[in-house]
């Protein structure tokens, strides 16, 4: 007799099986508010998918009710959540669902209970200024109950109160340092003008942008170009860093000479993307001591890794290509270049 073990079943795939036996439950218990028995439920379904992914129930953008399943800003989750967000089924008058926390502005208009306080948020300002390099706002939050409250509860209503005022992923796009004040900051506005801002910088990157820098390192010139936001949000399927680097005939200072720099281009924009297929992006290059350094992320559940390596093998413009490859859902690869 010939035994078999059965599959491990897909989290994931069992979640959206899973969901249109309770869907009419939690419906009607967005209506009636008897939630408790179906809590359990729920968080036992989306902690089968990660342990610390976390879950809510929110006011839908289009349809009445959304289902946030979010990472809860850890990049190392992103991409398990781009996947349950990719089989979810198509939003309906009823239902949508999304991977981040929503802007919800009517929330920034309640009063709220913390740390023994009553705080009205219309009352909340901010004072912010833009980053030109790293395409993003610096912030500071302020509310007049702050100097009644210790720090740790001020930062915890200022990045609330981004999330409500923008959206988690809006927070991780598009906003850099993020400080609190007991005193109302120089400029501090109303959250709306905040929200303003941040609309204007998101349609200025609407299509890709790159910077272009240059410098020295340890005596030698450094040039290259890196995509704006630089930020692991903006790719959450790709999780994975694979470093492709080039080496050429340069121009005695290790920059790459006219025709080393055509052939390079050449070869970035043929074999390198198309062995992508849609599984990876690059982010950035460098290019120093006659080598170019092409910084991919690509999602690591794919081939694109295994395709790059191989399309990088039949570089032949001054030397055998390198690659070097790892996790790295948080970017912290080209972190320097952010």
């Amino acid at each position: 007799m010939i035994f078999s073990r059965g599959r491990k079943q897909d989290p994931v795939v069992e979640f959206w099986a899973w969901w249109p036996t309770i869907r009419p439950a939690v419906t009607d218990a967005i209506s009636t508010g008897a939630f408790e028995p179906l809590t359990p439920q729920i968080s036992k379904r989306v902690a089968a998918i990660h342990k610390d992914l976390t879950w809510e129930f929110s006011k839908g953008t289009d349809s009445r009710h959304a289902l946030v399943v979010s990472p809860g800003g850890n990049p190392a989750l992103r991409a398990v959540v781009a996947r349950w967000g990719a089989l979810a089924p198509a939003a309906d008058p009823e239902w949508e669902f999304h991977t981040a926390r929503q802007p919800d502005h009517d929330t920034l208009s309640a009063t709220i209970e913390i740390a023994g306080a009553k705080l009205d948020l219309a009352l909340l300002r901010f004072a912010f200024s833009r980053d030109e390099d790293s395409a993003a706002i610096d912030v500071i939050g302020h509310h007049p109950l702050f100097r009644k409250l210790p720090e740790p509860v001020r930062g915890q209503i200022t990045f609330l109160a981004l999330d409500w005022l923008l959206g988690e992923e809006g927070v991780e796009l598009w906003i850099g340092a993020v400080d609190f004040s007991a005193e109302e900051p120089e400029g501090a506005r109303d959250p709306l003008d905040l929200a303003a801002a941040v609309d204007a910088l998101r349609e200025e990157h609407r299509e890709p942008r790159w910077v272009a820098f240059s410098g020295e390192v340890r005596g030698r010139p450094v040039t290259g170009i890196a995509q704006r936001p630089l930020r692991s949000a903006r790719w959450p399927r790709f999780d994975t860093h694979v470093a492709v680097s080039l080496p050429f005939a340069d121009d005695g200072a290790g920059l790459p000479s006219e025709l080393a720099l055509e052939a390079l281009h050449a070869f970035e924009d043929g074999p390198l993307e198309a062995a992508l297929h849609g599984d990876g992006e690059l982010v950035a290059a460098e290019t120093t001591g006659g080598q170019r350094t092409l910084h991919y992320y690509v999602d690591g559940s794919t081939t694109a890794g295994d395709d790059l390596t191989a399309a990088a093998a039949g570089w032949a413009g001054g030397g055998k290509a390198k690659v070097k490859r790892a996790h790295d859902p948080g970017l912290e690869g080209v972190a320097h270049l952010s």
